[in-house]
């Protein structure tokens, strides 16, 4: 069995310019570096790479479901598939996305399965509101990424409060600053998040801001292919309901006619019915009429004959 610790060890180390940097120094990137690959080895299951990471506070959990679903079902429309963003080639969707649907266990730290997540995604999406503000995990959340991954860009999300707002402030603090080489908040280097805020935008552009961040694209030129296909698909969909209609209409009024014909054959039915019966009915007289007449013939036949043998005697 292969030791996972040598594939740490076995990378290359320029000794000559190990020697000109101070120890220390050395001695925190090596430890950077070592900490990252055991976080690959050891992540959890698999070892794909995520499209993003959503760290959210439990309250906000319904934003992240949605959002999780609205990134990972959202085709990016075919003439950017291909081009060359800031971020490399356009894929054709954005999968997949992690989000941990578990509660947090009461530990200091966050797991190897959270922090191999994090180490093997490309951005971080963090749903700002006042909880997420509060959270202490999604504090260690957005620590971790941005140590592991220094040249990932993260972004925010707000759902809720109200940045700068003491009782309704929405940014967690490691949003609002730098960290620095020891993986602590730099008070020194303050930044200022840019998030769109679902309180006050329609869902639709938060998600469309949010890929075109993930895919390195400008939302204005993302906007206008989605505004084309959604056109497209607008005019597929009316000329298919107008098609639709036609059929529609067709058996419609085959089926009046057809209703029609149907009535005026049970009309007919009945009329030749009522038709038979009176036949019958006139048959049946005729043959009454006929055997009351023979019964007649028969007994003046009779009488006759009675008449005429009183008469010869």
């Amino acid at each position: 069995m292969s030791n996972p610790l040598g594939k740490i060890f076995s990378a290359p180390v320029d000794t000559a310019a190990a020697l000109g940097k101070p120890v220390l120094s050395g001695g925190v990137e090596l430890a950077g570096f070592a900490q990252k690959q055991l976080t690959n080895l050891v992540g959890g299951a698999g070892t794909g790479r995520f499209a993003a990471f959503i760290s959210y506070s439990h309250s906000d959990i319904a934003f992240a479901r949605w959002l999780h679903r609205a990134i990972e079902t959202y085709r990016v429309p075919k003439a950017l598939v291909g081009t060359t963003g800031d971020r490399g080639p356009v894929p054709a969707r954005l999968r997949p996305v992690f989000r941990d649907e578990d509660e947090l266990p009461g530990a200091s730290e966050l797991g190897p399965k959270l922090e191999g997540a994090l180490a093997r995604s490309d951005a971080l999406i963090v749903l700002c509101s006042p909880a997420s503000a509060r959270s202490v995990w999604v504090d260690k959340e957005i620590r971790t990424f941005k140590r592991l991954n220094p040249d990932a860009p993260v972004f925010a999300v707000i759902t809720s409060g109200k940045p700068g707002d003491v009782d309704q402030e929405c940014f967690p603090r490691p949003l609002l600053f730098a960290l620095d080489s020891a993986g602590e908040l730099d008070l020194g280097q303050p930044l200022e998040p840019l998030a769109p805020d679902l309180q006050k935008n329609d869902r639709r552009i938060v998600k469309l801001k949010l890929i075109a961040g993930l895919l390195g694209t400008s939302y204005a030129a993302l906007f206008r292919r989605d505004q084309r296909r959604a056109r497209r698909i607008a005019a597929a969909l009316g000329a298919f309901a107008f098609f639709l209609i036609l059929v529609l209409t067709g058996l419609s009024i085959a089926a009046v006619t057809y209703a029609r014909m149907a009535v005026q054959q049970r009309n007919e039915a009945q009329a030749a019915r009522k038709l038979a019966e009176e036949n019958a009915d006139k048959a049946e007289r005729r043959a009454w009429l006929a055997q009351t007449a023979a019964q007649e013939v028969r007994r003046q036949a009779d009488l006759l004959g009675q008449n005429g043998g009183d008469c010869a005697r």
